[in-house]
């Protein structure tokens, strides 16, 4: 059914775990590579300065962050992974990008020639939705391959 899933995860609880349980489980009924995708956004940070958060222009200060940023990404994204094939017992390769979610999530699918994409939804509403959009619908728009949307179980009232 399907031989190269990718999981584009951002580390956001509890939508990441549900994410990640469900493409392993996948990748083992499949016998399919599963590929961990986190993409680190370049964004330019914001720095503590008396008090207030001001946006640093410093741009070795930036790198530096940035920097940190996809080491922590990465070490986060090993652990995950040997979990994942300590449990399912399948072949997992770990991805750190930089760049914006929704086009970096797309060049990987295509570059490591995926034939799944599982993403999460984050259940955006309103103004955020609007402003924003979603990265998972835009995935599901403009992905020329399968897409799986995890989403995570309404409260029962």
């Amino acid at each position: 059914m399907f031989n190269r899933i990718l999981a584009a995860i951002d580390f956001s609880e509890p939508i990441t775990e549900k994410v990640l349980k469900t493409s392993a489980e996948l990748a083992k009924l499949c016998n399919a590579q599963l590929f961990i995708l986190n993409v680190v956004e370049k964004e330019i940070p914001l720095l503590i300065s008396e008090g207030l958060l001001v946006p640093s222009t410093d741009l070795e200060v930036i790198e530096k962050i940035f920097d940190r940023v996809t080491e922590e990404a990465l070490k986060k994204l090993n652990q995950k992974a040997n979990e994942l094939k300590e449990s399912y017992g399948i072949d997992v390769t770990v991805i750190v990008e930089a760049g914006e979610p929704f086009d970096t999530i797309l060049d990987k699918a295509e570059e490591v020639d995926v034939d799944l994409i599982v993403v999460g939804s984050h259940s955006k509403g309103g103004i955020e939705r609007l402003l924003l959009g979603s990265v998972s619908e835009k995935v599901a728009r403009k992905a020329k391959t399968n897409v799986l949307i995890v989403r995570l179980e309404k409260e029962k009232k």
